[in-house]
């Protein structure tokens, strides 16, 4: 059995290595740091609180359009933002009502992180 400078097997040294801790980046951890490029580029985030909602006498209510973006980016032009943790899927509702916001001329941006959000970013501010 081979053993290193201090006299540790390999099972031991496997057993004892540092590693790196596995690192979970969750959709608010996402949002957080796109909510705050978005400020530091001069955009004003407006959240559109869409969901099931519970009230204080414990009863649920719908709010919003189903699929509708997390946020809207306000400063002229403006656009929507939906935010996924990474590796996070966008829904079947979410596509369909995103689909028809484009219609209308809206520009929607779906982003699992703040470096995508910049690249986005720097096409769409760079666009004519």
């Amino acid at each position: 059995m081979s053993r290193d400078l201090f006299g540790r097997t390999k099972e031991a040294r496997q057993r004892f290595a540092l590693r790196a801790p596995k690192i979970k980046v969750s959709e608010n951890d996402v949002e957080k740091g796109c909510l705050d490029i978005l400020r530091l580029k001069g955009y004003m985030p407006v959240r559109q609180h869409v969901g099931l909602f519970k009230t204080p006498n414990n009863c649920f209510i719908r709010m919003g359009v189903p699929g509708d973006p997390d946020w809207i980016a306000v400063r002229h032009p403006s656009f929507l933002v939906e935010v996924k943790r990474p590796g996070g899927a966008i829904s079947e509702v979410q596509l369909r009502r995103h689909a028809e916001l484009r219609l209308y001329g809206l520009e929607v941006v779906v982003v699992e992180s703040v470096e995508e959000l910049l690249e986005w970013l720097r096409r769409f501010e760079h666009s004519p």
